[in-house]
């Protein structure tokens, strides 16, 4: 009887091992050259770190497509909710995320722009991100940050099956030395992520944006006019969904922005362009949202304001796997 429950046992180890896929994010990669490891949660494919803003408990969304860091108080479960120090509007104190920052200028969010099943209490933005490594695990609900100095080697992450992507001139450690040629050049570069993209032969400069909620319509790209424009010079038919169109608030109280959707038709594919320049990824399934802010929101800024084409992507593009953003170098790492 023991021989056959070790059959049985040597069975289901077999079973196990070959059937069960594996979902280690460090597979082929050393942990400890990811850095520092902190929890993460997913919601609607958005990426939330537990952060502490004096002694109050919330969870702030990692949001690369934001340069400045904001709260929301109502997100805090504590009913007595942060507050700014005394004669300030957006000075915080106690700020604690991988450690304490000390007192932190947050900008007032009254309401979170999602709501799901985590109650958004603020928004990590690049004026904090850009200055580690960091690497977003998705699948393993971990959120990794590291100096340049002891972090994976470029040998190590293409051994473990991670993609490169360009952010030069569009984010920095070093913003002051940001040049974004499609952003309108030095002295006007918001420090976000920005990879190279192709779509029906139009090139363009894509922002990395882990805030941008597509859940319900998965491999959302948002476009500004200029892009729309050359798409329809380079004989892309786009095919108009109004059920889908949006109607967007914007900076200026009052003033709304309509975002037209359409389909990318069937044979063209979203292009992500790799360091070598060439196509690395492809994407046929993808919905683009034309952002046409009014004159009165035109100083808000944002890609819709670029002479040059330009856009937003989804946080489903990057949600299935591993994400790394690398200021140091002027990268991002992939892996699906």
């Amino acid at each position: 009887m023991r021989s056959g429950y070790a059959i049985a046992a040597a069975v289901v180890v077999w079973l196990w091992s070959h059937l069960v896929p594996a979902e280690s994010p460090d597979e082929g990669l050393a942990l400890s050259c990811l850095g520092e490891r902190e929890a993460l949660v997913v919601s609607r494919q958005m990426p939330y770190a537990r952060v502490t803003v004096d002694a109050r408990e919330g969870y702030f969304v990692l949001d690369f497509g934001a340069d400045v860091s904001a709260i929301t108080p109502q997100g805090f479960a504590d009913p007595a909710k942060p507050a700014p120090i005394a004669g300030s509007r957006d000075r915080y104190r106690d700020f604690r995320f991988f450690g304490n920052w000390g007192q932190v200028r947050l900008l007032l969010q009254r309401r979170a722009p999602v709501s799901g099943s985590v109650a958004q209490a603020g928004v990590i933005g690049t004026d904090f991100l850009s200055r580690h490594i960091y690497t977003v695990d998705y699948r393993g609900a971990a959120l990794y940050r590291a100096q340049p100095a002891g972090f994976c080697s470029d040998t190590a992450l293409q051994a473990a099956a991670f993609v490169p992507l360009s952010t030069r001139g569009y984010y920095s450690s070093q913003p002051a030395t940001l040049n974004c040629p499609r952003a309108g050049g030095p002295g006007r570069c918001p420090n976000i992520p920005s990879l190279p993209i192709r779509l029906g032969g139009v090139e363009a400069i894509a922002q990395l944006d882990t805030g941008f909620d597509d859940g319900a319509q998965p491999h959302s790209l948002n476009i500004n006019q200029a892009m729309f424009d050359a798409l329809q010079r380079s004989g892309v038919r786009l095919q108009a969904r109004p059920e889908i169109a949006l109607q967007l608030s914007t900076c200026q109280q009052g003033i709304s922005e309509r975002v037209d959707a359409y389909r990318v038709p069937a044979g063209t594919a979203l292009e992500f362009i790799g360091m070598n320049g060439q196509a690395v990824r492809r994407e046929a399934q993808v919905t683009v949202f034309v952002k046409r802010p009014p004159r009165e929101a035109l100083v808000c800024g944002g890609i819709g304001t670029w002479q040059q084409p330009a856009a937003q992507l989804g946080a489903s593009f990057f949600a299935s796997g591993m994400l790394i953003v690398d200021p140091f170098s002027a990268r991002v790492w992939y892996r699906r």
